[in-house]
């Protein structure tokens, strides 16, 4: 059977923002996922949080519109590529109870909430998350300690 893993839009941007740590482990993933070795899956937030940080990075990086152009069409292809994107419209309540119990923002929950209805791991390079909810969720994996 295929490993799973949920990713969330951190991980996914590692893709793209080559300034950032952790590249090398996204890169690594992202080949395992190329391969068929791994399965990813996202809820339907990704979709808006991954363009928010190419955003984000491509200011701080002072890039044109055609790298960063480039980089949203390349994320908008890996949902072709087998990244699986699961609508997430009917978890509000679950999400919201996860982001109180365990303090943490709502998006985060609604990845922590896929990662538990799966009974799968779930990969982040969220450092505060980690920080947060270590010892806590034991299925929650750091990019930096991907093999």
């Amino acid at each position: 059977m295929t490993e799973q893993l949920v990713v969330d839009a951190n991980v996914v941007a590692k893709l793209y923002l080559k300034d950032e740590q952790d590249t090398d482990k996204a890169d690594l993933l992202f080949s395992r996922f190329r391969r068929g070795e791994i399965h990813l899956v996202a809820p339907r937030v990704i979709t808006y949080e991954v363009p928010a940080v190419i955003k984000r990075g491509a200011a701080r990086a002072e890039v044109g519109e055609e790298t960063w152009r480039a980089a949203i069409q390349s994320f908008e292809l890996l949902e072709s590529k087998g990244l699986l994107i699961i609508d997430d419209s009917d978890a509000k309540y679950e999400a919201i109870r996860l982001a109180i119990n365990y303090r943490c923002f709502y998006f985060d929950a609604l990845y922590l909430l896929l990662a538990e209805d799966l009974g799968c791991p779930f990969i982040t390079a969220d450092g505060k998350l980690l920080r947060a909810l270590q010892g806590r969720v034991p299925y929650l994996i750091s990019l930096a300690r991907y093999r």
